[in-house]
């Protein structure tokens, strides 16, 4: 199962046709609709599948088409297609394919034939990979810490399994993890990469969310400092950020935050300068906007109550 950096998602059910995710304001027609099909369907296995097996084979699959036809453009795979290559192989290839990756999106850049957001993102990731391999490769400072993290993580994560979730029970838990977190905090401030590993970093900002809303602006600022000094992931920082400006019920920032709407459906927030969230998201690592709405339904598909609409 993949862990995928969109504040911490876990990608458990079906996605639809990655065609119909294009950019805002983004559109292309497909020349070769085989290989695009077969590039959502490769992309569609990596992000949803639980089956090793698979998710590698479907990583093999593209590495192929990579050595065979370079990095398929717009112009011959369609908006959708060409940035989901980009996505997969920028998330799952081996760092030294990644490399040998890059340099080719960059070629393909000068030329205009990739989604501009695609580009920037296997920029963005490539970099962000970089440090955390360094930091991974490294014991942190304060284990003790980093476990307590994990433990605390594991308890606020249990009751938001889709099987039987229970509002009750997770305010409940989120009640009983404020205390540690809260200690850890003005101890620590944010707990940073050096400090309790990267994993615990990212652990660590996930409850920070389900806390109260003056926890997240107390945090907030000094998350930002980590995110500037490399010591914390800045998809964290836009989750945070965004979720403490629907605290005070202004528009969001990057496309994070999803709230129930009429119908019991989860809805987008609204957001500031829409036409370019994915250029935004795209300068932190995050995925476009679109694909991320939609595996958080996927993912939390009770978080509203009972789904009635067909969204």
């Amino acid at each position: 199962m993949r862990r995928c950096v969109v504040g911490q998602l876990l990608l458990l059910a079906a996605l639809a046709p990655l065609g119909g995710c294009t950019a805002h304001g983004t559109a292309g027609p497909a020349t070769d609709t085989a290989l695009a099909q077969r590039i959502e369907r490769l992309v569609e296995t990596f992000l949803t599948s639980d089956d090793n097996g698979k998710e590698a084979s479907a990583l093999s699959d593209a590495r192929v088409i990579f050595e065979r036809e370079g990095i398929p453009t717009v112009a011959r795979v369609g908006d959708g297609a060409a940035y989901g290559f980009v996505l997969m192989n920028m998330l799952g290839q081996s760092p030294a394919f990644r490399v040998q990756f890059l340099a080719k999106v960059r070629v393909a850049a000068t030329r205009h034939e990739l989604p501009e957001d695609a580009v920037i993102f296997a920029e963005a990731r490539l970099r962000q990979a970089a440090t955390e391999e360094r930091y991974k490769a490294q014991p942190p400072s304060h284990p003790e810490v980093r476990d307590q993290i994990s433990r605390l993580l594991k308890e606020d994560q249990a009751v938001r399994d889709r099987a039987g979730f229970d509002p009750k029970k997770m305010e409940e838990t989120e009640r009983r993890t404020a205390a540690p977190l809260r200690a850890i905090f003005d101890r620590y401030g944010v707990p940073a990469y050096d400090m309790v590993g990267v994993q615990a970093t990212k652990d660590f900002v996930v409850m920070v969310q389900h806390q109260p809303a003056e926890f997240r602006r107390e945090v907030l600022p000094k998350l930002k400092a980590k995110v500037d000094g490399g010591q914390a992931d800045p998809g964290a920082y836009a989750m945070v950020y965004d979720r403490a400006q629907r605290d005070q019920g202004k528009n969001q920032l990057y496309g994070e935050q999803l709230e129930c709407a009429s119908g019991k459906a989860l809805k987008e927030a609204p957001i500031d300068d829409e036409a370019n969230v994915n250029i935004r998201r795209a300068e932190l690592g995050l995925i476009r906007v679109e694909l991320y709405a939609r595996l958080v339904r996927l993912h939390s598909p009770a978080m509203c109550g009972p789904v009635t609409s067909k969204e």
